[in-house]
């Protein structure tokens, strides 16, 4: 790199990191545990079920983070983030908060409540006491241990909302793209994302998905059901995207911002019917080679339908089962979901090649 282009790379990279820096917005402040906990009931944070379900510190490990607070031991900051209407909404902290909320027995998880501490490895005699039995003076130091909540502000750009997300959330478990955009589209007007859940919980749509139950836990049937919006009504090329998660998170950005864009009943109803043709078909249908479920096929398929519902749905199941196994056999369509099969061009690709198996024949 000769001098000149080590000038303008330095610029450029000046430039990045002052554009960069305008698009987060972040307060800090030190909090105790005890106003902590009153937000906590009042529902001013909120834990999400997305984080809740990764709150998986042991009693052993709890302890120890009691123990820390009980001799004065620093602890790291929790990260939350502001919506609109200025409620919390926790990032990173989910096992510490939790401790403490389980400790003083209002952790909303009557299963994980009611902290009953062990043997610490500084204070043995930790063991054995609960809220209701540690001395009333500890009681109350827990309550006033202070700490450093970092706000992520709502006024911050989307974009750095969803990264902040990614490399903050460190709860024990890590969220899938789905659990993180279900978290930060509570942010704006939650009637899409409330919608792509309910769809995706319907049991006619899980049917014949074949999908592992952990993938079920990490709202992949909600993944599936705003990937066939997005594919059908954003279209499948997704110019300026590098892969589909992006493009998936900047339609539901959209349509979480302007919902009067989506026409909710009749966008539903198109859902269903295609539904419906699925639950005809068996659960064999995305399977593709070795795959027991194949993102290929299932856009591939639904897309098609939504496209041509009406001939589809005339068609018998047996003409309609044989189309598909026609698709699987297409050299031009298995070669197209051998690699970067979610990578731009490909998804569009795949899903034009398998238009012609379930277009109608001009006669």
């Amino acid at each position: 790199m000769d001098k000149q282009e080590l000038e303008r790379r330095r610029k450029s990279l000046e430039e990045q990191i002052v554009d960069t820096r305008q698009e987060i917005r972040t307060d800090r402040m030190d909090m105790s545990f005890g106003e902590i906990m009153s937000m906590y009931e009042n529902d001013e944070i909120i834990i999400n079920p997305e984080f809740q379900r990764a709150f998986r510190w042991d009693e052993e490990r709890q302890t120890k983070f009691i123990e820390s607070l009980l001799v004065g031991i620093p602890i790291p900051s929790i990260f939350v983030a502001e919506n609109e209407n200025n409620i919390w909404e926790l990032v990173d902290g989910l096992q510490r908060l939790s401790t403490i909320f389980a400790f003083f027995g209002i952790l909303k998880d009557e299963k994980k409540n009611n902290l009953t501490l062990t043997e610490g490895s500084l204070l043995k005699e930790l063991e054995g006491f609960d809220v209701d039995t540690i001395p009333i003076k500890y009681k109350l130091l827990l309550k006033r241990a202070v700490c450093r909540v970092e706000v992520i502000r709502f006024d911050s750009q989307f974009d750095m909302r969803y990264e902040l997300f990614n490399r903050l959330n460190t709860g024990g478990a890590e969220l899938s793209e789905q659990e993180i955009r279900n978290c930060i589209f509570r942010g704006y007007d939650n009637t899409f994302n409330a919608f792509i859940n309910k769809l995706g919980s319907d049991n006619n749509f899980q049917r014949n998905l074949n999908i592992r139950e952990e993938q079920a836990e990490r709202m992949y049937y909600q993944e599936l059901v705003l990937r066939f919006f997005t594919l059908k009504n954003a279209g499948a090329k997704f110019e300026g995207d590098s892969n589909i998660q992006q493009h998936m998170s900047k339609y539901m950005l959209e349509m979480s911002k302007n919902p009067n864009l989506f026409d909710f009943k009749s966008e539903e109803k198109l859902f269903k019917r295609v539904v419906k043709l699925l639950n005809q078909l068996g659960d064999q249908i995305f399977k593709l080679e070795r795959v027991n479920f194949s993102t290929s096929m299932y856009d591939s398929i639904l897309i098609n339908f939504a496209n041509n519902i009406d001939y589809i749905e005339t068609l018998a199941v047996e003409e309609v089962t044989q189309k598909i196994e026609q698709l699987k056999s297409n050299e031009d369509f298995r070669k197209n979901t051998r690699s970067a099969s979610s990578g731009r061009g490909r998804v569009s690709a795949k899903i034009e090649l398998a238009k012609r198996f379930f277009t109608p024949t001009e006669e």
